[in-house]
């Protein structure tokens, strides 16, 4: 697997070189220009504890796991500098509207209300924006499809909850970073 995941990325930069390539997005990278990592941590006390205090470092020097006992990367790879990013967190269950699918699911506990939604993104995203060495992230995901409602709108296209709502979070201390 980790020879046809380094074939994949030096094909893929032969046929376009400009943009940088992903060997397996979230753990158990081989030839990446970019690091990135899954970690749907439903606390953001817990999330920080792991990745701060040179934990995030440990992780990518394959010391510690970060997701469901993952390394960062595959057997005999190694941080070569690459940017890190967190491009799937949250995760978080919410289906505010009747009639979700039996049986739907998120990451962590389903929340009950927007309240609890906003509090937990919240606390998720401070711990990754304040992380030295992370220089991006993606919350999981945009839309509820099929059975998962961990999505910022159903799989109508609607939104559960108001985006003015959500963008401070998101944006939090951004201006201090830039």
């Amino acid at each position: 697997m980790q020879n046809f995941t380094v074939g994949i990325a030096q094909l893929t930069r032969a046929l376009d070189p400009t943009r940088p390539v992903i060997s397996n997005d979230g753990w158990e990278h081989t030839d990446s220009d970019l690091i990135t990592l899954h970690d749907y941590e439903a606390s953001g006390e817990v999330f920080a504890a792991r990745y701060h205090n040179g934990g995030l470092q440990r992780m990518l020097a394959n010391e510690l796991p970060f997701n469901c006992s993952r390394l960062v990367f595959a057997d005999g790879w190694e941080w070569r500098g690459e940017p890190v990013l967190i491009s799937e967190y949250g995760g978080i269950a919410f289906a505010p509207r009747e009639g979700e699918v039996a049986g739907s699911w998120g990451y962590g506990d389903r929340v009950p209300d927007e309240a609890a939604f906003l509090a937990r993104y919240a606390a998720i995203t401070k711990a990754i924006v304040e992380l030295e060495g992370c220089v991006g992230f993606c919350y999981t995901q945009l839309t509820d499809i099929q059975q998962e409602v961990n999505g910022l709108m159903t799989i109508d296209r609607e939104f559960k909850i108001d985006p003015a709502k959500i963008a401070p979070l998101t944006a939090y201390r951004s201006a201090e970073r830039a």
